[in-house]
C-alpha cells in the first residue's frame, strides 16, 4: 500500500509567510547594518587620512623648506602600507608634486590637479588605476610651504560591507532554516489532527457512521473531535429514525398511488392534469376512450394540440381563479358531448403565504344521453308550456265572462236583504278575483317557463343589435321607477363614460336589469339601490347593489336554481316564479358572460354580471316553432249580424271565443281543423276568420294560403290566434298571441270589418306615419294613433303605455313578441303587408 505523502496546506502557507517575514527582515537587516557599517569606516578612514596628512604636514616644514626631496620621500613611504592608504604626495606651494607613493607614475588626474585649500579639505573622486579615493588635502604652514594629500581608498571600505552583508546572510540562512523545521514539527502537530477531522467529517457526509477518530488532546481540537463523535452517535440514531419513517412513508405512498392509480384507472370519467404552461402531465384510460388518444401520445404534449378549443378555454378561465369551478360543453369523439368541470391547483407559498396556482385538473363526462334526455324534457315543457297557452286563455276568459256575467246581470237583481246572502255575494266576487289574479299569475309563471325552455332548447330568437349599456340602464331605472320610488329608496347610477358598444340582444339584456333591480327593491325596505358599470378588456360588467337584508351564504348557493328563492319557502317566501335569476344565468351566458353574487345579511347585497362585447358579424339563428296537439269543435251564429269562422282545435277556446264574440253581436260558426276551415269558407262565406295555426289534417298558415289563392275568399279578413310567435309569418290580415285578451280581440275585429267602432284605449304604431299599412287604423284610432320608432319600443312599453300597439309584419320578424305579448294591458296586432 502506498502511502501518498504530501506537504499540508497549512504548512504551505505558514512556509510561504514565513519566507516573506524572513525575507524582508533579512534584507531590512543588511541594509541597515551596511549603511552602519559604512559610514562608521568612512569616518574612521576620513579620521585616520587627517592623521597622517597632519602627521607630515607637521615634520616636512624645514625639510620642504630645504628642497629635501629623498628625506620627504623616505617621509611618505611609511605611511604607504599604512591600512587603507591608497597614496600619499606633497605638493610644493607652487603645485608642483615633489614626493610620492604611486608606481610607475602619478596619474595624470592627480598632476594636473592643484588646490590651495587653506584649512584641512576633504574630497572624494575616482583616479584611473586605484578606484574611488577620499582625498585628505593638509596645507603646509598655511600653504606657504605646501601641500600633503593622503589618498584613503574607498573600495576597502565596499569590501569590508559586502563581506559583512555575505556573513549576516549566511547566519540568516541558518536562523530561517532552523525557524522552518520548528514551524513545521508546530504545524505537523496541528494539521495531522486536523486532517483526521477531515476524514471522519468526509465519512459523516457520506453517511458512514461506523469510523473513529483517535485524537485525544485535551486542546480545541481535542474537544472538537468529541463534540464530532457525539454529533456522529445522535446523527446515526436520527438516521436510523428517518430512515424507518421513510420506509414507512414510502410504503404508504406506493400504497396510496397504487389507491389512486386503480382510481383514476376505473374512472368512468376522463381526467386530464394541465401544469400552469397548459402542459398535460396526467391523464387516464377514460380520457383516451372519450377522445380516442393514448396516454403516451399526449404525455408533456400542449393541451391546444389534442383537445377542442372549448378545453383551452376552460384552462385559461381556471388558470386565472382563486378556488372557482368552471364546466363547458364540449364536442367528443364520434360526435358525442362531454361536460368538462375545471377547478385550479394551488399551493400555499411559505415566503408571503400566497396561493401559486400550478395548474388545473379538469373531469370529462359523456353527457350525450343526459343531453338527448335533458332535450327531450326541454322540448316537453316548452310543448306544455306552449299547450297551456290555450288552456290558460280559455279560463282567464271564461273567468272574466263569468265575472262580467256576475257583476252586469246577476249580482244587481240579487238585491237581497240577508246578510248571508250578501256574504255569499262578496265571497263570489272575491273568489272569481282570485281566480284571475292567480290565472294571471300561472301566465306569468307559464310564461318563465318558456323563456327557460326555449333558451335551453336553442329555439329562442336572439337578437343582435348595438346596444349602449348606458342608454339600456337608464332606461331599465325609468321603468322600474314606481317600484323603488314607492319605498322611498334611492337610486344612484354610476356609469364610466369610456364604455364601448357592445352587440347583443338589447330587450333581453334590460330583462336582466329589471329583474336585479326589482329583486333589489323587493328585498330593501329603506336605504338605496345603486347600478353601476365598467368596461374592462373586451367585456362589460354591471353591477346592482342594494343596503336590504342579504342573503345567506346557504341561499347563494341556490338562488340561481330554477324554482329556488332566498328565504324561508314556507313563511316567508317572497312573490314571484323563482324563474328570474335563472333566466337572467341564461342571458348572460349567451352574451358570453356570467353572473354572480355577493351579500352579508343584514348589509345587503351586490349582484354584478359581465357580458362580452361582440361584434355585429354573427348570424342570428331562426326560432323553431313548436308543435301542439289539436281538438276539434263547430258551432253555429245569429243570423242578423256579421258572421265569424273561429278556427281552433280547442273546444273550450272556440266556446270563449264564441262567448265574447256573440256577446259583441256577431254570428258564429266553428271549425276544428284547416281543411273545414277552407271548405266552410267557401260554401259560407264569413266576413272575418280567426285561426290557429296548430290544427291537424291541415294546419292554419296552410289554410290561409289555400284562401288566399281562392279569388272568392282572398277577401275574407284573417285573424291569426297562436300560441306560438310566428303568427305574424302565416300571412293572416292581423296576429294575436295568446292569451287573448278579449277586449283587444274585439277592437281588432272592428277594426278589420271597418265597422263603425271607437277604440276606447290609446293605439301605437311601430313604424313611420307615412306607412301605408296603417291607413285603416284610422276608423278605429282616429286622432289617437302613436307612431313609435322600433327602437323607442321597449322604452314606451317600459314607460307605463297601456292600449294596442300595431306592428307591420316586415318589422314583427325583428321583435321579441313573445315577451311584448307577456306585458299586462297591451295587445299586439300585426298588420299585412299590402
Amino acid at each position: 500500500m502506498k502511502v501518498k505523502m504530501r506537504m499540508s496546506k497549512i504548512f504551505q502557507k505558514t512556509l510561504l509567510l514565513n519566507f516573506i517575514l524572513f525575507g524582508v527582515i533579512s534584507t531590512s537587516m543588511s541594509l541597515i547594518s551596511a549603511l552602519t557599517l559604512h559610514d562608521h569606516m568612512v569616518n574612521e578612514y576620513i579620521s585616520k587620512g587627517k592623521a597622517i596628512a597632519s602627521s607630515i604636514a607637521s615634520s616636512s616644514v624645514e625639510i620642504l623648506l630645504n628642497r629635501d626631496a629623498s628625506t620627504i620621500q623616505s617621509m611618505i613611504d611609511q605611511f604607504k602600507d599604512s591600512d587603507g592608504a591608497a597614496y600619499v604626495y606633497v605638493q610644493d606651494s607652487n603645485g608642483d608634486i615633489i614626493s610620492h607613493t604611486f608606481v610607475p607614475e602619478v596619474p595624470e588626474i592627480l598632476g594636473g590637479t592643484s588646490i590651495h585649500p587653506k584649512t584641512i579639505s576633504i574630497r572624494e573622486m575616482e583616479v584611473p588605476g586605484v578606484g574611488d579615493i577620499i582625498d585628505i588635502t593638509k596645507p603646509i604652514l598655511a600653504g606657504m610651504a605646501g601641500y600633503v594629500h593622503v589618498g584613503m581608498d574607498k573600495g576597502i571600505i565596499n569590501k569590508y560591507v559586502w563581506a559583512a552583508i555575505a556573513k549576516l546572510q549566511v547566519v540568516m540562512f541558518f536562523i530561517f532554516w532552523g525557524s522552518v523545521f520548528i514551524l513545521y514539527m508546530m504545524v505537523k502537530r496541528i494539521s495531522e489532527p486536523l486532517n483526521q477531522l477531515t476524514e471522519y467529517a468526509k465519512k459523516l457526509s457520506a453517511h458512514d457512521f461506523t469510523g473513529d477518530i483517535e485524537i485525544t488532546s485535551k486542546d480545541e481540537i481535542g474537544l472538537l473531535a468529541g463534540t464530532m463523535k457525539n454529533m456522529a452517535d445522535e446523527l446515526t440514531t436520527l438516521i436510523s429514525g428517518l430512515e424507518r419513517a421513510v420506509n414507512n412513508a414510502t410504503s404508504e405512498l406506493q400504497d396510496t398511488l397504487t389507491y389512486m392509480e386503480v382510481i383514476m384507472d376505473n374512472l368512468a370519467d376522463g381526467l386530464l392534469v394541465v401544469d400552469i404552461n397548459g402542459k398535460i402531465s396526467v391523464t387516464n384510460p377514460a380520457l383516451g376512450d372519450l377522445f380516442g388518444i393514448t396516454e403516451d401520445e399526449i404525455r408533456g404534449r400542449e393541451i391546444n394540440a389534442y383537445f377542442p378549443e372549448e378545453m383551452n378555454t376552460l384552462f385559461q378561465l381556471v388558470k386565472g381563479s382563486d378556488h372557482e369551478v368552471f364546466s363547458a360543453e364540449i364536442q367528443l369523439k364520434g360526435r358525442r358531448t362531454g361536460k368538462a368541470v375545471a377547478t385550479p391547483i394551488h399551493k400555499m407559498n411559505d415566503e408571503d403565504k400566497l396561493n401559486v396556482c400550478l395548474g388545473a385538473v379538469i373531469l370529462v363526462r359523456d353527457i350525450t344521453y343526459e343531453k338527448e334526455v335533458d332535450n327531450l324534457k326541454t322540448d316537453f315543457i316548452s310543448t306544455v308550456s306552449h299547450e297551456l297557452r290555450t288552456p290558460m286563455t280559455s279560463i282567464l276568459g271564461f273567468a272574466k265572462i263569468i265575472k262580467k256575467k256576475l257583476e252586469k246581470s246577476v249580482f244587481p237583481s240579487c238585491d237581497a236583504p240577508d246578510p248571508k246572502t250578501q256574504k255569499a255575494i262578496r265571497q263570489v266576487q272575491d273568489n272569481i278575483g282570485i281566480i284571475v289574479s292567480e290565472g294571471q299569475r300561472l301566465t306569468e309563471l307559464i310564461n318563465d317557463v318558456l323563456d327557460i325552455a326555449k333558451m335551453e332548447s336553442g329555439k329562442i330568437d336572439w337578437k343582435k343589435v348595438p346596444i349602449e349599456i348606458a342608454e339600456v340602464i337608464e332606461t331599465s331605472v325609468q321603468t322600474t321607477t314606481p317600484l323603488w320610488k314607492t319605498r322611498e329608496l334611492d337610486m344612484i347610477v354610476e356609469v364610466d363614460d369610456s364604455i364601448p358598444t357592445m352587440y347583443g340582444d338589447r330587450d333581453r339584456v334590460m330583462q336582466v336589469l329589471v329583474n336585479l333591480i326589482s329583486n333589489a327593491v323587493k328585498f330593501t325596505d329603506s336605504g338605496s339601490i345603486t347600478c353601476t358599470a365598467r368596461s374592462h378588456n373586451d367585456e362589460i360588467m354591471v353591477s346592482v347593489s342594494d343596503t336590504g337584508s342579504g342573503i345567506s351564504p346557504e341561499d347563494q348557493k341556490k338562488i340561481f336554481e330554477r324554482f329556488k328563492q332566498a328565504g324561508d319557502t314556507l313563511t316567508g317566501k317572497p312573490k314571484g316564479t323563482g324563474l328570474g335569476l335563472p333566466i337572467c344565468k341564461q342571458i348572460v351566458e349567451h352574451h358570453k358572460g356570467r353572473i354572480w353574487v355577493d351579500s352579508k345579511l343584514s348589509e345587503g347585497s351586490s349582484f354584478h354580471f359581465t357580458m362580452a362585447l361582440d361584434t355585429p358579424d354573427e348570424v342570428i339563428p331562426a326560432a323553431v316553432p313548436i308543435t301542439k296537439t289539436p281538438n276539434r269543435e263547430t258551432r253555429p251564429g245569429n243570423t242578423n249580424s256579421p258572421l265569424i269562422m273561429v278556427a281552433d282545435d280547442d273546444p273550450a277556446l272556440n266556446e270563449f271565443l264564441s262567448q265574447v264574440l256573440e256577446e259583441e253581436g256577431y254570428r258564429i260558426i266553428t271549425v276544428t281543423n284547416g281543411q273545414e276551415a277552407v271548405e266552410t269558407a267557401k260554401t259560407r262565406m264569413p266576413q272575418l276568420i280567426t285561426m290557429d295555426l296548430k290544427m291537424p289534417v291541415m294546419d292554419g298558415a296552410q289554410a290561409i294560403t289555400v284562401l288566399r289563392q281562392d279569388p272568392s275568399t282572398r277577401h275574407i279578413p284573417v285573424i291569426v290566434i297562436s300560441a306560438l310567435a310566428e303568427g305574424q309569418q302565416a300571412g293572416g290580415d292581423a296576429a294575436l298571441i295568446k292569451p287573448i285578451d278579449e277586449k283587444r280581440l274585439v277592437e281588432t275585429i272592428h277594426g278589420l270589418l271597418q265597422e263603425d267602432l271607437m277604440m276606447t284605449d290609446p293605439c301605437m304604431v311601430l313604424g313611420k306615419e307615412s306607412d301605408s299599412q296603417a291607413e285603416n287604423l284610422l276608423v278605429i284610432c282616429p286622432g289617437k294613433i302613436n307612431y313609435c320608432p322600433p327602437s323607442d319600443l321597449w322604452s314606451r312599453v317600459s314607460s307605463g303605455f297601456k292600449g294596442t300597439i300595431f306592428i307591420t309584419a316586415e318589422l314583427s320578424t325583428s321583435l321579441d313578441l313573445d315577451r311584448l305579448s307577456q306585458t299586462p294591458d297591451v295587445q299586439i296586432v300585426i298588420l299585412p303587408e299590402n
